[in-house]
């Protein structure tokens, strides 16, 4: 039987400046109208020893957020299986998966559409003590990830890396450095 570590989850509303759903008041053109739902839930169970599995599920729907008729939803499953090595190295394994069907409703020239996202990475993670329970910090990770999505998603948007002519569904990498760290 696995034992739950820790697990949180959150039902979030919010209206006008927090019809993003994400930072309260961080969007200035967000409309008095938005709406936003968000269902949270995280957490992390050891599966074995020196073996954790985190699973995530994150799932929001928007409305009238930049221009009356728009309609954003989100859905998201997270996994990640972190491997003890030492007290100070875990090997982390991750899989995510997104579906988005996004209808801007015309707002600068974003496209509707609507599909899914694919991501897989492995970062081996470097911390200060042992990472259970799984909200311990500060811990630093190197990062080699693959995500592709469907090719419906490519056009979404002209003014970012969405709309990119060169920036396509058909798998990309993306490798780096993160550092986390809590207040």
């Amino acid at each position: 039987m696995f034992a739950a570590d820790e697990t949180r989850s959150a039902l979030i509303l919010g209206t006008t400046f927090g019809g993003g759903g994400e930072n309260i008041g961080a969007d200035p053109a967000l409309l008095s109208q938005a709406k936003t739902r968000r269902l949270a839930s995280y957490g992390m169970v050891n599966v074995a020893p020196n073996w954790d599995f985190a699973p995530s599920l994150l799932a929001q729907h928007s409305a009238d957020r930049y221009i009356r008729g728009d309609d954003y939803r989100w859905l998201t499953i997270n996994a990640r299986l972190m491997q003890d090595i030492t007290e100070n190295v875990v090997l982390a394994y991750e899989a995510s998966w997104l579906y988005m069907d996004l209808d801007p409703n015309g707002y600068q020239e974003y496209q509707k559409g609507h599909g899914n996202f694919y991501k897989l990475t492995f970062a081996p993670t470097f911390r200060a003590s042992n990472i259970s329970p799984f909200f311990t910090r500060p811990k630093l990770h190197l990062f080699a990830t693959w995500m592709n999505w469907d090719n419906a998603l490519d056009n979404y948007s002209p003014n970012d890396i969405l709309g990119q002519n060169d920036f396509a569904s058909g798998g990309e990498w993306s490798f780096g450095i993160q550092m986390e760290t809590f207040f």
